[in-house]
């Protein structure tokens, strides 16, 4: 049976010992929490629900939702890649549905927006959803997990 370690293990075992980001070792998780109430919000609009300051890396994004309609769905991504965080998630037609990017989706959905996780930003940067597929009305609910040192 073999026995292995990640990057940022490895790394502290290492002579001389290499030295890991405090965003990945030992940093403080910070947390960005908003909500929107949506109101007739229509498909392909977007919903700014966090800015996260330069040279942050991104743990998680999760959102959480009334039910908003039957066919409408979310995404959630920057100003460089609409869907980084999250991608198409629908439909949010039943209330308490969540979506993560570590952890899926409450209704068993995968979750393939996997590039985001870990991302650094190199400037302030926007976190948005965007709406589809259909109008939007109800409750979201939005935590943005990252680390700053």
């Amino acid at each position: 049976m073999a026995s292995v370690k990640g990057v940022n293990i490895t790394n502290l075992d290492a002579t001389p010992v290499v030295l890991s980001s405090s965003e990945e070792v030992g940093g403080k998780l910070r947390v960005f929490y908003d909500t929107y109430e949506a109101v007739s919000v229509a498909s392909g609009d977007d919903i700014t629900i966090a800015r996260i300051p330069a040279n942050a890396t991104i743990h998680d994004v999760i959102i959480k939702a009334d039910a908003l309609g039957s066919g409408v769905t979310l995404k959630v991504g920057d100003s460089g890649d609409d869907d980084r965080y999250l991608s198409v998630v629908g439909t949010w037609n039943v209330a308490g549905q969540s979506q993560s990017m570590s952890s899926g989706s409450s209704t068993g959905a995968a979750t393939t927006a996997v590039t985001g996780i870990g991302y650094r930003t190199t400037a302030s940067t926007d976190i948005k959803i965007t709406t589809g597929g259909a109008t939007a009305s109800g409750t979201i609910f939005s935590w943005v997990y990252y680390t700053v040192e």
